[in-house]
């Protein structure tokens, strides 16, 4: 029995230190995936309550007037959820490219409209082109202003102001 113990080897130091080192980092990746899903500093998610639509009072989502540099879009948003939005990031897709547009200085009270009539939200048509797609995202105020792009909506009806 005891040429059977001889005869048998074991892993090499080498091989053994590799095979420590291995499990560790396996172990502490498996350990960090799970400390991020823990939200131990954030009380609530500012984005949970917010919700917005687009109000189309003819047939198009978004209007748009002017040309040249002097373009503009109009567009009436309702605030569908249970939390006031301070703010709006307008991303309007054009053929040539985009332009991202921020409305920081605004209130829009849970249940109310914001309606943009004037030409405050400029476009560039000679510098982006013609308007494929707008998309709205809106922002709440927490501790600071938080954007949310998982409640945005995307008006894809572009039609020429009245």
């Amino acid at each position: 029995m005891q040429i059977f113990f001889r005869l048998k080897r074991g892993v090499s130091p080498l091989i053994a230190t590799i095979l420590l080192i291995a499990f560790a980092v396996a172990l502490g990746s498996v350990v960090m995936n799970w400390g991020l899903s823990l939200s131990l500093g954030k009380s609530e998610d500012g984005c949970r309550n917010v919700e917005i639509k687009i109000r189309s009072p003819d047939s198009s989502d978004v209007c748009f007037g002017g040309f040249g540099q002097n373009g503009y879009i109009n567009f009436i948003v309702d605030n569908t959820g249970n939390a006031d939005i301070s703010g709006l990031a307008i991303w309007i897709v054009g053929d040539k490219g985009t332009r991202l547009f921020d409305l920081d200085n605004i209130l829009i009270k849970k249940g109310s409209l914001y309606d943009k009539k004037d030409k405050e939200v400029g476009y560039d048509f000679t510098q982006f082109g013609n308007i494929k797609q707008v998309q709205f995202i809106p922002k709440v105020k927490a501790e600071t202003q938080e954007i949310c792009p998982k409640n945005s909506i995307k008006a894809e009806k572009i039609g020429v102001c009245q």
